[in-house]
């Protein structure tokens, strides 16, 4: 499977995370924005780096150690993903590969730091995920979940940002 087409599968999948209830429908996809695509740019000197971490409820840290990060050009098709997916927890129809354009993909080190350069000026949703593992009277239950905030890149400048939630 190609890198980009693993984040294409992480934002298709993103809201199945303990939602994917059979009755649950799938919300269809807004039409793919060709011309949207075709105006973003392609190269940039942009740098991003930060950090991928959640904290649990008893408030120890767990680092996205090794964990894919991407970036997403903001465009209509991206948002309904942040809107309609990650924030609202709705289930997506499967994405267009086209939206692979412009999307970037890292990963992270074993304290969750990670870094991309060379990024076209724009916006961008900046996503990953941090899971874990915890014990419940019935076994391991999986914790955690994607993470996603949008940041802004400018040519020539250094970005750094805490992902987490």
């Amino acid at each position: 499977m190609k890198v980009k087409q693993i984040g294409l599968v992480l934002l298709a999948a993103s809201a199945l995370g303990g939602c994917a209830l059979p009755q649950q429908q799938i919300v269809p996809r807004v039409p793919f924005p060709i011309a949207e695509y075709e105006s973003l740019p392609t190269s940039g000197s942009g740098t991003l780096t930060g950090q991928v971490f959640m904290r649990t409820v008893g408030g120890d840290v767990k680092y996205g150690a090794g964990s894919d990060v991407y970036i997403l050009p903001v465009t209509s098709y991206s948002t309904q993903w942040y809107t309609e997916s990650y924030l609202g927890g709705q289930v997506l129809g499967a994405p267009d590969p086209r939206a692979e354009k412009g999307m970037k993909l890292t990963q992270a080190d074993g304290t969750g730091y990670f870094k991309f350069t060379d990024v076209p000026p724009g916006k961008y949703y900046l996503s990953s995920k941090v899971t874990w593992q915890a014990p419940t009277q019935y076994g391991l239950s999986l914790q955690g979940g994607v993470i996603a905030k949008v940041v802004v890149i400018e040519n020539g400048k250094e970005v750094r940002e805490m992902l987490t939630k």
